[in-house]
């Protein structure tokens, strides 16, 4: 492909950083390396090499190694929690939002299909900003009858928002209640100390910081088992059998140590392109919005933006597509790129007369490639409106 790409989708998936394609390409050439189940020297040399990366990430989030399952990224690792943590726990009331990823949303949803366990979504106001009011007055009075779990993200990927997931899980410790966050968005982007989360389980997934696809981990606390999820040969304490994904596994610690390590100054950079997007597009393109609380730097993540168009075109990020500009419509495992975070936020109005795109940042990206994207932006917007005139 010789085209030029622009990536402006980076929370769907980040480009591996090189220092950690250098790793992987050094380790897969390792003739010594073997299935790390193996008794000889050769499985047990690669087995250390898992649990060394273990340990090191444990390091960097500040928990105990054991604490620690290797998945295969945010999806199966939400679906292991939830669908575990109902079955481990006799769990019969699920509490959560609507505006979480489909992993959680669906599962959840799924779940209720087959057991009819109760739900009770948290509402959320046109800013995507969750009523904790309501849900403590529910959990108040639901929790002495029931046995509960909460699922929360701290980081909406579509819109950017971030939830106070601390005084969620100062409510769910203070009453008992078994507490579960999709972390996805976050770890790998922020500083991360598990013991100041207050969560039981957490969900990470290393393709969205520079790191493979097909490898992620889960969080469980200490004194929480799970029932098995897959069974098969006993690996990752049984609750994710099969052979573990030895060279993703390096590459996820090495991508997390390198995130550590460059934190302030990607923070600053990519803080930086996110408010020059905002200053250009509001210089270049009239009665523009921002989705939930993307605009704000503080509420909402630093690399993730999500404006809504004065134009209805469905088509939008196909155009920008084949301009070699990459956004999305929302969330890559909606169908058809359809967002139902926006959905739940906008009036069906907003629905009908606007579009809105996410655009998403990362440290590979320049000032350059937010100026052609607002220029190519305005273009389609001018002829749209043409259209509509002729």
């Amino acid at each position: 492909m010789n085209r030029s790409i622009i990536n402006l989708d980076n929370a769907s998936n980040s480009r591996m950083r090189k220092e950690i394609i250098k790793i992987y390409k050094k380790y897969i050439e390792n003739k010594y390396l073997f299935n790390p189940s193996s008794f000889h020297f050769l499985g047990r040399k690669s087995k250390s090499y898992i649990e060394i990366s273990r340990e090191k990430i444990s390091k960097i989030i500040n928990c105990d190694p054991s604490e620690i399952i290797f998945t295969s990224g945010g999806t199966e690792g939400n679906n292991i929690i939830i669908r575990s943590v109902v079955e481990t726990y006799n769990i019969n009331y699920i509490i959560s939002s609507k505006i979480e990823h489909l992993s959680v949303l669906n599962t959840i949803l799924d779940i209720n299909n087959k057991k009819k366990i109760n739900l009770f979504f948290i509402d959320n106001d046109k800013l995507g900003n969750l009523n904790l009011k309501k849900f403590k007055k529910k959990i108040k009075k639901i929790y002495k009858k029931n046995r509960i779990l909460v699922s929360i993200m701290y980081i909406n990927n579509e819109i950017g928002n971030i939830n106070n997931i601390y005084k969620i899980g100062k409510i769910c410790k203070k009453y008992k209640i078994l507490f579960h966050s999709d972390l996805v968005q976050f770890v790998g982007h922020y500083k991360i100390n598990v013991k100041n989360l207050l969560c039981n389980f957490f969900t990470a997934s290393a393709h969205k910081f520079y790191g493979p696809f097909g490898i992620g981990f889960i969080f469980i606390k200490k004194g929480f088992i799970l029932n098995k999820f897959i069974t098969g040969g006993n690996q990752e304490k049984g609750i994710r059998s099969g052979t573990e994904n030895l060279y993703g596994i390096i590459c996820l610690y090495k991508a997390l140590e390198l995130s550590k390590n460059n934190f302030l100054y990607e923070k600053k950079y990519i803080s930086f392109l996110k408010k020059y997007c905002i200053f250009l597009l509001k210089q270049n393109i009239n009665n523009i919005k921002f989705n939930g609380l993307s605009e704000n730097m503080i509420k909402s993540s630093f690399y993730i933006l999500n404006i809504r168009l004065p134009i209805k075109d469905d088509l939008l990020h196909i155009k920008l597509d084949l301009r070699g500009i990459i956004i999305s419509k929302g969330s890559s495992c909606n169908k058809n790129n359809e967002s139902h975070v926006i959905k739940n936020i906008l009036n069906i109005k907003n629905l009908k007369n606007t579009t809105s795109i996410r655009i998403s940042f990362s440290i590979y990206n320049k000032k350059k490639d937010i100026e052609l994207f607002v220029y190519e932006l305005k273009r389609m917007i001018i002829n749209n409106n043409l259209l509509k005139i002729n």
